[in-house]
This record gives structure tokens, sequence and C-alpha cells, in this order.
């Protein structure tokens, strides 16, 4: 304690000047509580009815908490460097460096709001009715915000730095015209996920897979580089950009309706049945509710090959009668669909039952002439 006081009465610091330091810093953290409690009971309030201009206000929150610790280290510092006659130090280092961090806040405020934006209409446009949804353009607005948001800060740091941003244009044009002769295939990968972020072929959240089926799976993530693809084993499949936008793609994700189609095999005995049957399932497909009616719905009988070694056999097969069942639902999403189509086809089944026929299954009837006589007798005891 006592070499701390010789400390003092050796540079002259009095205690009313420590007084100030102490009271800016606690101003400081004052002031940064008061913001968090603000922004807190603010989010609360309107946590159910937020706009894009509500989430302006809310981006605030840590950019002004980190103004408040930037200035309140700049008053600080200001008072110190007078006491140790520090005056370069802190004309060329505190002040450039107190610049800089009120212009990370600002960034700060910019990628914060645009985050916020994103996650806000992903929510608001996520559709309920089992449809697709497409976030491309929310994503590519989140891209663009961020692209901008670096390029602003670029200039504006090499403003605060005293660079010459006409010459530091020329000499970066040079070093990516070398780093792209030497980088070629990352950097065509970064043109890929450019193209990719332009066209929007896919989004985060989409099926899709190439048209040789090497790569299939989900969409978790799109960097510049590589699109990270998630297997339906759950394998993660990092994927180069520039490999997706040269081949044919698939997105499964975009489809306008899925597709019902069932093969149904009947029993011979059940032929004359057929037509009434046929004409049921039309009637009760025509008045589902989750059917889509302007796409087309066929109850026909199969244009399929007589060879019995064929997957699918034609109205007369081998052991059975077998006709098509082919309609399209209005949801897209895999697990409502699943369930529409499990409750549709237990209901043909019923329909097929009702009129006493039954589903087919594979049999082989043996054929015995009546010329042919079978002699018995009795064997002896």
């Amino acid at each position: 304690m006592d070499r701390l006081l010789d400390f003092f009465k050796t540079h002259n610091i009095s205690l009313s000047q420590l007084m100030i330091v102490g009271i800016i810093l606690l101003v400081s953290i004052a002031i940064d509580v008061l913001i968090r409690l603000v922004f807190r009971h603010y989010e609360k309030t309107i946590h159910h009815s937020k706009t894009i201009k509500m989430l302006f206000y809310l981006s605030f929150n840590k950019p002004l908490r980190l103004v408040t610790i930037v200035l309140g280290l700049y008053f600080i510092a200001m008072h110190v460097s007078m006491w140790f006659k520090l005056t370069i130090f802190f004309d060329h280092i505190v002040t450039p460096a107190c610049k800089l961090g009120l212009a990370f806040a600002l960034f700060m405020l910019m990628n914060i709001f645009s985050s916020r934006v994103k996650k806000h209409l992903i929510v608001k446009e996520t559709r309920t009715d089992g449809g697709y949804n497409n976030f491309a353009k929310v994503e590519q607005m989140h891209k663009l915000a961020q692209a901008l948001t670096i390029i602003i800060m670029i200039f504006v740091i090499a403003a605060i730095l005293g660079l010459k941003v006409g010459q530091g244009v020329a000499y970066l044009g040079g070093g990516l015209a070398i780093t792209a002769f030497i980088f070629k295939d990352t950097i065509s990968n970064v043109f890929g996920g450019l193209v990719i972020y332009l066209d929007s072929p896919y989004a985060v959240g989409d099926w899709i897979y190439t048209i040789d089926g090497k790569i299939q799976g989900t969409v978790e993530k799109i960097s510049w580089r590589l699109t990270h693809i998630r297997a339906f084993d759950k394998r993660l499949i990092l994927t180069p950009n520039n490999l997706l936008i040269t081949q044919a793609v698939v997105n499964a994700s975009r489809m306008s309706n899925r597709r019902i189609l069932q093969y149904i095999g009947l029993r011979y005995d059940d032929f004359d049945k057929f037509e009434v049957i046929q004409k049921d399932i039309y009637t009760y497909l025509g008045a589902h509710p989750d059917i889509d009616h302007n796409c087309l719905t066929l109850v026909n009988v199969i244009n399929g090959k007589t060879d019995m070694g064929s997957m699918t056999e034609s109205f007369f097969g081998s052991s059975s009668i077998n006709f098509q069942v082919y309609t399209f639902t209005k949801v897209t999403n895999w697990l409502k669909f699943q369930a529409i189509q499990d409750k549709i086809m237990m209901q043909i089944g019923r329909i097929i039952y009702s009129h006493g026929a039954e589903i087919a299954f594979t049999t082989t009837t043996l054929d015995i002439p009546k010329e042919v006589q079978i002699k018995t007798s009795k064997l002896p005891v």
C-alpha cells in the first residue's frame, strides 16, 4: 500500500484524479447494466409482435454496450495518459483503437440486424400445410448483407488506419490474380458458391441428389466453398460447390405435389367385380380433401409386360388381375404424405373387401384333366 502511495506521489497523481477515473469506470458499468435490463424488458414486451422496425431496435443491445465500454476505456486512457505524459501514445494508439472499436460496433449492429431479419422471415414464411418452404431468397439477402458489411468494414478500417484506398485496391487486384492462378480449384468452388447463392437451385433444408445418385441427402449448410449435405444414414457429405454446379442436381423438396403410385392385384375369381371397384375408388379419391384434383388421377389397368419375370405384370398377371392407383397429394411434407397415403390405401382395401373381393397373393393351381384316372387299391393288411 505504501509503495502504491509513493507511486502516486512520484507522478503527482491526486486523489481527485483517481476518483474521476473510478467514477468513469462505475458509470460505464452502470450504463452497461442499464442497457442490458432495458433491452431485456423491451424484448419480453414485444415477444409476440415483432416487426422489422422492432428487430432493428433490438439489434442495438450489444453494439450500445460495446460503445459504452469503448468510450469508458477511452476517457480512462485519456486521463491516465495525462498523468504519465503519454500524449503521442494516446494519439497514435488509443485514439485509432477507439475508432476501430466504434466501427466494430457499427458492423456488429449490421450483422445482428441481418441475422435477426433472416430468422424472423424464416419463422414468418414457414408453411404449416406440409408444402415446400423456399428460404433461398432469405439466404441470399443474408449473404448479401454479410458481403456488404465486410466491404464497408474493409474501407472504414483502411480510412481509420490512414491507408490509401486506391493503392490498396490495385495491390488487392494483383494479389487476387496471383491467388486465382495458384488456387484455381478453390476459386472455382468459391465461384460455384456465388452461383448457388444467385441462382438458388437449392437452399438449407432441401432434399437434393445428383442425377447419378452418388450424392443424396438434406442440405445443412451452404458456405462459399462447400455444401454440407446430411445423408439419410446421418453421414455428413462435404461437397465442393463446383461439383454441384457442373452436373444435374435434382431438388426433390421443390416438388409441387407428391405422387401416390400403388399396384394392386385382385383374384381372378373377382374379375366381374373389377369395374365397380374401380368406379368406387375413383369416387373416393375424387372426394378426398388431401388429393389435388388439379392433377391427374388414374385407377386403370397396368400397361405392363406379359412375361412372368417382369417387375410389373400386365392386367392379366400370372396369379392376379392387376391395376394401379395413380394420384397426387396436396402436401409435399414426407411424414404427412406417408400418413395420408396409409389412410388412402387402407380405405381402398376396405372398398375391395366391401364388394366381396379379395386382394390376390401369389398362388399356383394344378389342373388335372378329367381323362386322367387315379386308380387306388386297398393295400393288404
